[in-house]
């Protein structure tokens, strides 16, 4: 049985990891099935979003960084929350 599935362990990265990855699927296919015109119109509206997704993925991954680093040399200790918490 997958680590995921087991009661009380944590289902909610999975679960979003799962949604996230089908609602690009879903949006292409609804958008085929409605009609061809739209095709060129969501590829100028993907290619903005090609542009920017590796933008905010960067800076996202840069700033985590840094306090997670920050948090390493000053020894603060990383609080997420009281659902993170066994």
């Amino acid at each position: 049985m997958p680590e995921a599935a087991v009661p009380g362990d944590m289902v909610f990265l999975p679960l979003i990891y799962g949604i996230g990855t089908a609602l690009p699927v879903i949006a292409v296919a609804f958008l085929l099935a409605y009609n061809a015109q739209s095709i060129g119109k969501a590829y100028n509206v993907l290619a903005k979003i090609e542009w920017w997704t590796p933008m905010i993925t960067g800076w996202l991954f840069i700033i985590l960084g840094a306090w997670f680093a920050l948090a390493q040399v000053f020894e603060i200790p990383l609080q997420f929350g009281a659902w993170w918490d066994d």
